[in-house]
């Protein structure tokens, strides 16, 4: 995707993601590329989402019928409507990504229909806008939780712990004040305060007039709170009790929202903000939870990532594990399924990938393991089992399966959980 300032995608919007990108990865102990940046483009790799850089709005959508190099393919907000062929096909990969997301849970089953019905534009990140105003409102309806506050200050009577040292040093010629620590029971608390931010957030990042007329009037009965500095260890150090339980999902998407924004540090306006994905992931939680689907009917037990040492040492920081995707149990037998989201050339897997594939065959003492990719639309293959071998004559045998996610009807396959089951016990 290369920019060019006659067409929606201009050169600020790419100056604002080199730089988002940057500063991304200074923030992150560990570095991830949600994009690659090229000579006056930029390139999607396995991540999938949305990106919002100023008035541009960068739909990253998961790809199984062209192209090699990646598994993403995007979609610009502003189609070219003579494209309606394209047009067609990006809706369609929209609507299985939220779908999928719905499935994986990282969306309310029931919102996403409800928000197409007030949302002139359906895209993932007024959706998510839209499901965070909603819980907030909710949130609002209900009563926001009241913690006990400690604090720290002057007052003229006596109130809660008077602060003898603190006293003298600042209240020596004021003495009808009292230096005091006390405790207040209010709105004032670490779940308020982040809806808050977020709140104000909204407009910045939405010209959407459905959301700002919704965002305004939650302002209006919202209590004005002191600001506060979000980082990871944040909503890592938040303790849900009986009263807070009730914020987790609107502070799930505060947290996506809040993390990932980036204001326009040179004093322009194209801010960005990304909510992403990775694809990979997303695919293994969504393979997992239609095999769980069928566990019950089918007869067979699933399980993912189980943990086993690999390389042990004295220090156990240094230990090594390994952990596949998804175990599958029918009758006795196991087999371990790995997934990836790759286009694959000639059904040709990576040779660490098959070397990964034997060392779970081990370690598991199954005799056969599936590495199972996404395929072309309409399309699948029945992979045969090939054999390793080892030098002790002991054998074991690895699968490459296909399978797509599509009905004839470009939707999400129903039955694409026995699929799978039928593939990997063939």
């Amino acid at each position: 995707m290369y920019y060019d300032n006659a067409k929606p995608f201009k050169q600020k919007h790419w100056e604002a993601l080199s730089r988002y990108q940057e500063l991304q990865n200074k923030k992150e102990e560990k570095r991830v590329d949600y994009y690659r940046m090229l000579n006056k483009g930029i390139q999607f790799t396995n991540y999938v989402g949305v990106i919002q850089a100023g008035n541009l709005t960068i739909e990253v959508l998961p790809k199984t019928d062209r192209g090699k190099a990646t598994a993403a393919n995007l979609a610009v907000e502003e189609l070219e409507k003579s494209d309606q062929l394209t047009a067609k096909s990006k809706q369609n990969w929209h609507d299985v990504l939220l779908q999928m997301l719905k499935e994986c849970r990282l969306l309310r089953i029931n919102h996403v229909d409800k928000a197409n019905l007030n949302l002139k534009s359906n895209s993932i990140l007024n959706i998510y806008l839209d499901l965070f105003l909603s819980e907030t409102e909710r949130l609002l309806h209900e009563g926001l939780a009241k913690k006990y506050r400690e604090t720290e200050g002057n007052k003229l009577a006596l109130k809660g712990q008077l602060l003898f040292s603190k006293n003298i040093n600042k209240n020596l010629i004021h003495q009808e004040r009292f230096f005091v620590r006390y405790s207040e029971f209010n709105l004032n608390n670490i779940f308020n305060r982040l809806l808050f931010k977020t709140l104000c957030l909204i407009p910045r990042i939405s010209n959407n007039p459905w959301l700002a007329d919704k965002v305004n009037r939650l302002l209006l009965d919202f209590p004005g709170l002191p600001d506060c500095n979000v980082s990871h260890s944040t909503f890592e150090k938040l303790v849900y009790d009986r009263k807070t339980e009730r914020y987790k999902e609107a502070l799930q998407i505060s947290k996506m929202l809040l993390l990932n924004y980036r204001p326009d540090i040179t004093g322009g306006s194209e801010n960005v903000i990304a909510i992403l994905f990775d694809m990979n992931k997303l695919w293994e939680e969504f393979v997992y939870r239609r095999l769980k689907k069928e566990e019950i009917e089918l007869d067979f037990h699933v399980q993912r990532q189980q943990s086993v040492n690999f390389w042990k040492t004295e220090l156990m920081y240094r230990s090594k594990t390994i952990r596949p995707d998804i175990v599958v149990n029918k009758d006795g037998r196991i087999i371990v399924v790995d997934t990836k989201w790759k286009i694959l050339d000639d059904l040709i897997p990576a040779d660490d990938d098959l070397k990964q594939m034997f060392t779970y065959n081990l370690f598991w003492n199954c005799d056969r393991s599936v590495l199972l990719y996404p395929s072309a639309q309409n399309k699948s293959n029945k992979g045969d089992y090939h054999d390793f071998r080892s030098e002790q004559s002991f054998y074991t045998k690895c699968a490459i399966e296909t399978v797509s996610i599509l009905d004839d009807k470009q939707k999400l396959d129903k039955e694409l959980g026995k699929k799978i089951l039928n593939k990997v016990f063939s």
